[in-house]
């Protein structure tokens, strides 16, 4: 007989598991399937209750100053209609978070990936750390978070504390830049809501430069040994993966605009049949991929409820009009493009450290921005998002990337938050910002 604390876990995970279906719906079909995405919202609204006694503290706090942000930016109490309209569009999420954890499972136990996990762990110590963003980079912008198991693996057990510091670091460092290109990321989510489509991929190929300049740059920089040799080195490792990575994304861009799709509505349709395809083609691991996916989909209940409520606040700011309204009475003229798109980086990043998460901030700063109020072409300020999102996320103690990348490769939090990458992350958000209003100059 199960006790009340299983059957509480099962009931969510049911619940959740109507919402994805509910949110696929909704993409397919739209408003013919409105009567069961209504009653998919409904579903969500149950699980947000069910999973609020077991949120963790620092998603309280996230929560908190979500609804404090809300409280301020909107006129007036929204009716039911509005409510379940922002309902529908917020539940993109239960389908986003778990069809991501499906993917991570897939990877995890796919030989491709093992090969590189092997490859990496033979790199000399000198090479290794490069060796680690490299493959962090490539495998974060389809696994995220997924990528620190994966690697982490790949450091041997007995090595010592600034090893897995050094190779935490550059996980981390790997893995969230990669938000400036990847559809994959819930800040391109975030981000397409308040962007034109067309504008979202000019982003996003803006976004591959940045990943070069910034790896050109950082790897020299924290690994004084590397040489040429060890980048070719550990590209190397990246092979068994590189044309599977490849085809994966230029799956989610060709559905995504052959159908005109947004990215996200693209990652949640193509990413689930890939896998199945994987899955028939190695039916051994199913039970595996299954099993990894569900407790995955129990452990992130935070961060779809977050991810959620940030979206459901911008929605309704935006279409009531109360953001435009709070906007101008705070500034009526034209704000300057150099502005926005320095400030938007900078900010994400600097009020990451005291604990405000970049979903909240990213929400707040291109609800501020976007819609014509600035100066700036929609594509920079969507990279301008990107860059912070990623700069944020590097040093912030309350980030789910930290706190798992901590654990994961055995350090302290504090100290892969306050370490070197605290001043790489501001680095990064400054001159990010600073070379995307040079060239505003030129759009």
């Amino acid at each position: 007989m199960l006790d009340l604390t299983q059957l509480i876990i099962r009931t969510r995970l049911i619940l959740l598991s109507i919402c994805w279906v509910g949110s696929i719906s909704n993409i397919v079909l739209g408003e013919k399937a409105e009567i069961f995405v209504n009653f998919c919202v409904v579903c969500f609204i149950a699980f947000v209750f069910l999973t609020l006694p077991k949120l963790r503290k620092s998603s309280f706090m996230i929560l908190s100053i979500l609804g404090a942000v809300g409280w301020l930016l909107l006129d007036h109490f929204p009716s039911s209609s509005e409510w379940m309209a922002a309902g529908r569009y917020s539940l993109v999420f239960c389908a986003l978070i778990p069809t991501m954890a499906l993917v991570r499972a897939t990877a995890s136990v796919m030989p491709s990936v093992q090969k590189t996990q092997e490859a990496l762990a033979r790199l000399p110590s000198s090479a290794s750390i490069g060796g680690i963003q490299l493959a962090a980079h490539f495998f974060g912008g389809v696994l995220n978070m997924g990528v620190f198991p994966v690697l982490s693996a790949a450091i041997p057990k007995n090595s010592h504390e600034v090893r897995r510091q050094a190779s935490a670091e550059a996980a981390l460092r790997g893995m969230v830049t990669s938000a400036a290109w990847s559809p994959f990321f819930i800040a391109f989510a975030v981000g397409q809501a308040f962007t034109g489509n067309l504008d979202s991929w000019i982003a996003i190929s803006i976004g591959i430069v940045t990943a070069i300049l910034f790896s050109a740059v950082s790897l020299p920089l924290t690994n004084r040994s590397f040489s040429r040799f060890q980048l070719i080195t550990s590209l190397a490792c990246l092979k068994p993966v590189l044309l599977r990575l490849t085809l994966v994304l230029f799956a989610v861009l060709a559905v995504a605009l052959l159908f005109n799709f947004t990215a996200l509505s693209a990652v949640i349709l193509v990413m689930p049949l890939l896998v199945i395809s994987q899955v028939v083609r190695n039916s051994g691991v199913a039970k595996n991929v299954l099993r990894m996916t569900r407790v995955s989909m129990t452990e992130t209940a935070d961060d779809i409820i977050i991810i959620s409520m940030a979206m459901l606040i911008g929605y309704l700011a935006t279409k009531t009009g109360a953001l435009a309204f709070f906007v101008s009475s705070i500034y009526s003229g034209n704000i300057t493009g150099w502005f926005a798109l320095i400030v938007t980086p900078l900010v994400m990043m600097l009020v990451s450290i005291i604990g405000i998460h970049p979903v909240i901030s990213g929400t707040a700063l291109l609800g501020i921005f976007s819609g014509g109020a600035v100066e700036a072409h929609p594509a920079l300020l969507m990279q301008a998002h990107l860059i912070g999102w990623g700069a944020g996320t590097m040093p912030s103690v309350v980030s789910l990337s930290v706190i798992t990348c901590a654990k994961l490769f055995n350090v302290s939090s504090l100290k892969l938050s306050f370490g070197q990458n605290l001043w790489i992350s501001f680095v990064y958000a400054l001159v990010g910002g600073i070379l995307l209003s040079l060239l505003n100059c030129f759009l």
